[in-house]
């Protein structure tokens, strides 16, 4: 019989020989899962099967910061850049918008990326927001330097208007230009306006938790 595991912050079964590597419902990773045996099982009623939601205490200030920020959710975005003729692009999972008039948003960007270099270069990026299927693209551009390789070599591309590379088989892209920055050490916000937009298909959006639990 298949074994059956469960998240012991927020009840969520997972069927499988191992515990997933994150909950895809809130986002706590595999140390926190447990074993449910057949008797446990059969003893629940249905309502604690649906809604067991036990409290887990960290052991320390470290581990409950790290817990708390579990429960954030995060999308998937390739984060993409040009400047002085060359391409690149990275995974990334701060991408946020700040306001809405004017479209503006925020991308965090790690300051030893390629793709930071030539934002600050250009002052520009695009953002294309991956489906759920858009695990190969995540792996492509999450895994691997820019400085090394290219990253676009054989996929299906094109220039926006502000001349960065977008991605055709995704949710949607934007074009943005930067009007502001923040130093956050390790990282640097980028805060945008929104100069373009395109609508490219249907569906639903990547997420941390869902790449996490389907890769």
């Amino acid at each position: 019989m298949e074994k059956q595991w469960r998240c012991t912050v927020c009840g969520y079964i997972h069927n499988g020989e191992n515990p997933p590597d994150i909950c895809p419902i809130c986002g706590a990773d595999a140390s926190f899962f447990e074993l449910v045996s057949q008797v446990d099982e059969a003893n629940m009623s249905p309502e604690v099967k649906s809604n067991a939601k036990p409290i887990v205490v960290p052991s320390d200030r470290e581990a409950a910061i790290r817990q708390a920020l579990y429960r954030i959710s995060y999308g998937l975005y390739i984060i993409t850049a040009q400047a002085e003729g060359r391409d690149n692009g990275q995974c990334a999972n701060t991408c946020f918008q700040i306001t809405a008039e004017p479209a503006r948003l925020a991308i965090g960007i790690n300051k030893l990326n390629y793709t930071h270099e030539l934002i600050q270069k250009s002052e520009k990026f695009g953002v294309s927001v991956l489906n759920q299927t858009g695990h190969d693209y995540a792996r492509r551009f999450g895994y691997r330097t820019g400085r090394d390789v290219d990253k676009f070599e054989g996929l299906a591309v094109h220039r926006g208007e502000s001349g960065v590379l977008l991605l055709n088989d995704v949710l949607v892209t934007m074009e943005a230009s930067v009007v502001g920055q923040l130093d956050a050490g390790t990282h640097t916000l980028f805060l945008a306006d929104v100069t373009a937009g395109e609508i490219l298909q249907e569906g639903d959006p990547m997420t941390y938790a869902y790449f996490r639990a389907s890769k």
